[in-house]
């Protein structure tokens, strides 16, 4: 399984975990696989990796197309979405479902405790599957607490319990 870290603001972490957004938008091209676990890292203030998702595909296209189709799923107003994309003529739309909050997160100073200069992506990075990163997210003693049920593509809704443990034998 592929993994990838993403930098997210406090806020929409927040609204992902609540189950309001299921969808992150980037300004650049994202290309990462259907199935991608994306580990999400909140920003500071807070500085943590506080969640992971599962992708279920990513969507690049103009920002009226993704906007149009999209922005109920986005969380954020018409005035931000058009500030953040910025003129920008092809969005990336980075549909999310198994959402899992960490606990306890890991923070920014556990983070570089264990990773020599361990900094977080001002975009996203992808995790090797043999990395300092990827030994500590498995080695840590986190449990994952799964937040929302966001329908997965095909409109049906996997056992939860099922993709719980899954996700943690993935993570033992």
């Amino acid at each position: 399984m592929n993994n990838a870290l993403i930098s997210i603001k406090p806020e929409y972490v927040r609204m992902i975990l609540c189950g309001e957004k299921s969808i992150e938008i980037r300004n650049r091209s994202v290309n990462l696989d259907p199935g991608t676990r994306l580990w999400i890292y909140s920003t500071l203030p807070k500085g943590r990796v506080e969640a992971v998702a599962r992708i279920r595909f990513v969507r690049v296209d103009s920002p009226s197309v993704i906007w149009k189709q999209y922005s109920n799923n986005i969380g954020i107003s018409l005035k931000a979405f058009l500030s953040y994309v910025n003129g920008s003529r092809r969005v990336s739309a980075v549909f999310l479902d198994h959402v899992y909050e960490l606990k306890p997160a890991l923070t920014l100073a556990d983070l570089r405790s264990q990773i020599n200069r361990f900094q977080p992506p001002q975009f996203l990075k992808r995790i090797e599957p043999v990395s300092p990163l990827m030994n500590v997210l498995r080695t840590s003693k986190v449990k994952l607490t799964h937040t929302s049920s966001l329908p997965i593509a095909g409109g049906g809704r996997k056992n939860l319990d099922q993709d719980l443990l899954a996700a943690e034998r993935d993570l033992a």
